[in-house]
C-alpha cells in the first residue's frame, strides 16, 4: 500500500499497521501466512532476530504504528525490541517487494 502511504504521509495523516503480523491463528489453509515467507526469514536469520520482529521494525521504520498483541510476556517483549532492529535499504526494499495485495481483513466479510 505504498501510494496509500504516500498519499498520507503527504497530507499529515498518520497510518497504523492493524495486525501487521497477519493472522496466523485465524486464517484459513489458502491464505498466505506473513511469518513464514522465505524472504522475511531469510532476513531474520541473518539479523540473529524473529520474523515477527522483522515485520514490525519494517512498519516502524516506514512510518507507521502497529497494533500488536500477544498474551506471552516474552512475546510482548520481543515485539517492543522490535524498535531498536534497524533494516538497512536492501532489506527494507526487499520487504517492499512481497505486498501480494492480500488483506487478512476484510470490513465486507463482517
Amino acid at each position: 500500500q505504498e501510494k496509500l502511504l504516500r498519499y498520507c504521509n503527504k497530507r499529515g495523516i498518520h497510518v497504523q499497521a492493524y495486525s501487521p503480523l497477519g493472522t496466523p491463528g485465524y486464517k484459513e489453509k489458502h491464505e498466505p501466512n506473513v511469518l513464514a515467507d522465505p524472504i522475511l526469514n531469510d532476513i531474520a536469520t541473518e539479523k540473529g532476530v524473529s520474523v515477527a520482529q522483522v515485520c514490525l521494525a519494517w512498519a516502524l521504520q516506514r512510518g507507521t504504528s502497529v497494533v500488536v498483541k500477544s498474551s506471552s510476556v516474552e512475546r510482548q517483549k520481543e515485539n517492543l525490541n522490535a524498535a531498536k532492529i534497524e533494516l538497512n535499504n536492501e532489506e527494507m526494499e526487499r520487504i517492499n517487494q512481497l505486498d501480494r495485495r492480500y488483506r487478512f481483513f476484510r470490513p465486507e466479510d463482517w
